[in-house]
């Protein structure tokens, strides 16, 4: 198996109502659950708005600012035997569900 890891773009809906967020929030418990269940869920975390960007030793400004459909709201490292399989797995994404998008990006090996 290799690792591929899941960036999330978008997908956040401002205006979205207490009942929308949980109804999203289960949905995407159940997907990670179901990733889990079948042993290919490595890790994952979300990420809170904001930060900052570092470019090179001495510039660090507050951001990064794009637009929503950029925002990286999270990201998962998961386990697949090959690309098609970790997009195959993107297709149940609950953040479609407001516009959002999958990064699939494999994991580089080190031999050390």
């Amino acid at each position: 198996m290799e690792k591929f890891m899941l960036i999330f773009h978008g997908g956040i809906k401002q205006d979205a109502s207490p009942e929308e967020l949980q109804t999203n929030m289960g949905q995407w418990m159940a997907w990670v659950d179901k990733i889990q269940k079948e042993g290919r869920y490595v890790s994952g975390e979300a990420l809170l708005p904001g930060g900052k960007l570092v470019s090179g030793q001495s510039t660090v400004t507050d951001g990064p600012y794009t637009e929503g459909k950029e925002v990286v709201g999270g990201f998962f490292v998961i386990e697949a035997a090959n690309m098609e399989e970790a997009v195959a797995e993107c297709q149940n994404s609950p953040d479609y569900a407001y516009g959002g998008r999958v990064q699939v990006r494999p994991v580089m090996k080190f031999d050390m």
